[in-house]
């Protein structure tokens, strides 16, 4: 002989469809999501809060799954966490070419991410010449570019520059001889 269990917010038998949350029969319409107040007669899922109080699916999402810093919309499968915020893995990506960034990435002190090359480029340190990343910490400066030390060379005659004077025209290095040569 099967018991009939009685509902947890009416105490009378459910004859019908009995709903188990929390370890407790309803009806459907005794529990209610504790956001919107919708009751589960409808056959909805009820979600089970660890703060111990019953929810739509769509309030348990939006109430407790963590939310893209990107899109702003919850997070249901895999994600990445960086700088205290919480992605999709497709929506962390480099600010400048987008590429998702898994693994090693960079960022300025404002939180922007970066692949190796954008992160060097938004810093200023990323050569003129090879437009690779400055890392060693040795680089020449020209105005507002620079160039690792074996790169700085006359852009005429191509002859290195590295530690030895040279004239600058429209942004460019020439030695001093090819200067005179061409600009007298």
């Amino acid at each position: 002989m099967s018991v009939i269990p009685n509902c947890f917010g009416c105490k009378q038998q459910i004859t019908d469809i009995c709903l188990t949350a929390f370890g407790l029969q309803w009806h459907p319409y005794h529990l209610a999501c504790n956001t919107c107040g919708k009751d589960f007669s409808d056959g909805s899922r009820c979600e089970e809060g660890p703060d111990g109080y019953a929810y739509c699916s769509k309030d348990f999402l939006d109430k407790f799954a963590p939310k893209c810093e990107r899109c702003q919309q919850a997070i249901l499968g895999q994600i990445t966490n960086a700088l205290g915020k919480s992605y999709h893995p497709e929506h962390f990506c480099c600010y400048t070419c987008k590429m998702q960034l898994s693994g090693n990435f960079h960022h300025t002190d404002d939180g922007v991410v970066y692949c190796e090359k954008h992160y060097y480029e938004a810093i200023g340190y990323l050569c003129g010449h090879c437009e690779k990343p400055i890392i060693s910490g040795k680089c020449i400066t020209m105005g507002n570019k620079r160039f690792h030390p074996e790169h700085f060379h006359c852009s005429f005659c191509t002859t290195s520059l590295s530690g030895v004077g040279y004239k600058r025209q429209n942004d460019k290095a020439f030695c001093v001889s090819c200067h005179l040569k061409l600009y007298g």
